[in-house]
């Protein structure tokens, strides 16, 4: 039925779940987190409920271990799956009895300060992958719990299928919330009916991993070099996003980089005819004001249109 992963990042003390799932917006019923307190999973049969009192547990100061376990107490219980991470990175799970289907269990590991868990899954050998591929996988909290739920789909993952997939991370602050900035680890990401749920939600993290590089070179306007790095370094993690070839078009076309645009307008006017024009209108602006590279821009817009 579903699989998921929660996690402590000891760097940077964000808290973060991802998860996978056969059935319609599961982002909405599994993954719950609080900024400085921790991350939950609730699956197999558990309450929505059971999210919101398992991270007020966290929040008063109770461990992991001793919040499943209280959860366990709860009629109800014998068919559901959930887990839970605390502010000291500390992890606990719990997998009932009768649990949806014949192969269900979870992997929890203290040390590397994460979780893992799988029910209705096609193989045993689900989730000790998974837990495999988050310790040895690199990058920041999102991409480990992402190389987690691709490893669960290269052994089959869900007996049932795939539909959606989702991704939340929270900072390490209590109350805190996303600031919005270049360098911001908070991520709530959703993929609600997809053939391809964590194929899609991988591509989501890396375009926002790419607007993040957007967001960076709004204090670069005297610092051209670092600026064309981060245009660049945003048009690779996301070739298809179109505001990522929109910025690096007009950016580095009005800087006179020509050449190394051509190929990128090329590969706009291809996803959307309507970015040349787009383009055209920034270019337009900038001969306006004199940009010595402008009408160069404007006649590789009229030829590749």
């Amino acid at each position: 039925m579903t699989y998921s992963v929660l996690a402590r990042d000891p760097e940077t003390g964000c808290f973060g779940v991802a998860v996978q799932s056969c059935v319609l917006a599961i982002g909405t019923r599994v993954p719950a987190a609080r900024a400085g307190v921790g991350a939950v999973a609730v699956q197999s049969g558990s309450s929505l409920r059971w999210r919101g009192l398992l991270l007020d547990l966290l929040d008063r100061g109770m461990s992991a271990d001793a919040a499943v376990a209280a959860l366990r107490t709860l009629p109800g219980t014998e068919q559901a799956q959930f887990a839970a991470i605390d502010r000291t990175g500390s992890a606990a799970a719990y997998t009932g009895p009768d649990c949806y289907g014949d192969h269900a269990g979870h992997v929890v590991d203290l040390d590397a300060q994460f979780s893992v868990q799988a029910n209705l899954m096609v193989s045993d050998a689900v989730w000790p992958a998974m837990a495999a591929a988050y310790r040895e996988a690199e990058g920041g909290l999102p991409e480990r719990m992402m190389a987690a739920l691709q490893a669960a789909e290269r052994e089959g993952g869900d007996a049932r299928g795939v539909q959606s997939a989702a991704l939340l991370v929270v900072g390490p602050e209590h109350g805190g919330d996303s600031t919005g900035e270049a360098d911001d680890e908070v991520f709530d990401l959703r993929v609600d009916d997809s053939r391809d749920p964590v194929g899609d939600l991988a591509r989501l993290l890396r375009t926002a991993r790419a607007h993040r590089h957007l967001i960076r070179i709004g204090s670069l306007a005297e610092e051209p070099d670092r600026l064309h790095d981060e245009l660049r370094a945003a048009v690779a993690l996301a070739p298809d996003d179109l505001t990522c070839l929109l910025y690096a078009i007009s950016r580095l076309g009005l800087r006179g980089h020509i050449e190394e645009v051509r190929p990128l307008l090329a590969h706009a006017v291809g996803l959307d005819a309507a970015i040349a024009d787009r383009v055209r209108g920034r270019a337009e602006a900038a001969r306006r004001t004199d940009n010595p590279h402008a009408a160069a821009l404007l006649a590789l817009v009229d030829e590749l249109k």
